[in-house]
């Protein structure tokens, strides 16, 4: 009989240490979870102003090199005016092209909007791509008469 109540008295006092230490954690825990949270509400400020300078840059940079193909293919229709018709039934073709896919691109600009970081990311990348591409076109356009 001793025996059971020595168990007993044993486990209940390890059972009870054990339940202590486990709140302790659960405070300290709670206490990082709560300043991690502030803290994240500080970068996460910072990341949506970091963000917007991010997205002003690339905007600004995007409609100057539309603002360029613009000009390129304006100066390429300047210079096709002096050539023969069959250089110009050529190219018209192409430049048409050429300028709905650069106002295309002007429009996907301006219709962006915020759907989050990821949405951003791949719209940036695919955005790219595309300028590119066109960046590509026109110059090989432009440079083929020159």
């Amino acid at each position: 009989m001793k025996n059971k109540i020595l168990t007993l008295v044993v486990l209940g006092f390890t059972a009870g240490v054990v339940l202590a230490g486990c709140q302790d954690k659960g405070e300290k825990n709670s206490k990082l979870t709560l300043d991690s949270l502030a803290q994240a509400g500080v970068d996460s400020q910072a990341v949506k102003t970091t963000y917007s300078e991010d997205w002003q840059n690339f905007k600004n940079v995007s409609e100057q090199k539309i603002q360029n193909n613009e000009d390129s293919i304006a100066a390429f229709k300047e210079k096709m005016k002096k050539s023969g018709k069959k250089v110009k039934a050529g190219y018209k073709k192409e430049v048409a092209n050429l300028e709905e896919t650069n106002r295309q691109m002007k429009k996907k600009l301006a219709e962006y909007k915020d759907d989050g970081k990821n949405t951003w990311a791949d719209f940036k990348a695919g955005f790219n791509r595309d300028m590119d591409k066109l960046g590509k076109a026109v110059k090989d356009l432009t440079s083929d008469n020159d």
